[in-house]
């Protein structure tokens, strides 16, 4: 994925600064304009959509320190926003599908992949780095999908011990991709989809 905008303007846009707003904006709106027009299907309605997005991305500038981050949150919301569009304006199921259709060829797909893989990467580094014991545990419990209860058999421990290092791996996993706004929050679903695995009392996140 190419990057629009020098590492100084991300660090400017992160601290509020007026003029890296102004060039993240002149830098992405005619392709968010264009993506959410080619969805909606009508121009002025999506100049209005644009703009909101853009103020919905400015109004959360501290929380991004990527152009990754920046670029996954205009078209992530401009999809969600132009669903949101289609679902007020028409309701009729026709719609739907044709929106479903325009999102199949879109470049949106690939770029939702690329950011997967992108995210998926800083976190697969930074479990590795986990300690030996955190790791293998981390690893049975949300790659292999094994309860607390497989992993201490398995491995021969006590459930607490398992419970314990699975907090001690998400507390360092956490610490380690704390610059990674995507990584983290895809650490968070991961772990919210397997959740039901972990019995609740004293065992959260």
């Amino acid at each position: 994925m190419s990057n629009k905008l020098e590492n100084q303007t991300i660090l400017d846009f992160q601290q509020g600064d007026e003029k890296a707003f102004e060039l993240v904006f002149k830098s992405y709106y005619v392709s968010i304009l264009l993506f959410i027009n080619k969805l909606i299907d009508n121009r002025e309605d999506a100049e209005d959509i644009t703009m909101t997005v853009f103020s919905a991305l400015f109004k959360r500038y501290n929380l991004f320190n990527t152009e990754v981050n920046i670029k996954a949150f205009l078209y992530i919301s401009a999809r969600n926003s132009s669903l949101n569009y289609i679902k007020a304006k028409q309701r009729d199921r026709q719609k739907i599908r044709e929106f479903a259709e325009r999102m199949k060829d879109d470049t949106l797909l690939e770029y939702e992949h690329s950011i997967k893989a992108v995210v998926v990467e800083a976190i697969d580094q930074a479990i590795e780095s986990l300690p030996e014991e955190c790791r293998k545990i981390f690893k049975m419990l949300y790659y292999e999908e094994l309860t607390p209860a497989e992993v201490a058999e398995i491995l021969q421990i006590s459930v607490n011990t398992v419970y314990t290092q699975r907090r001690r791996a998400v507390q360092t996993l956490r610490l380690l991709l704390s610059e990674n706004t995507l990584a983290i929050a895809w650490l968070i679903h991961t772990i919210a989809l397997l959740q039901f695995k972990i019995p609740p009392p004293g065992h959260l996140i």
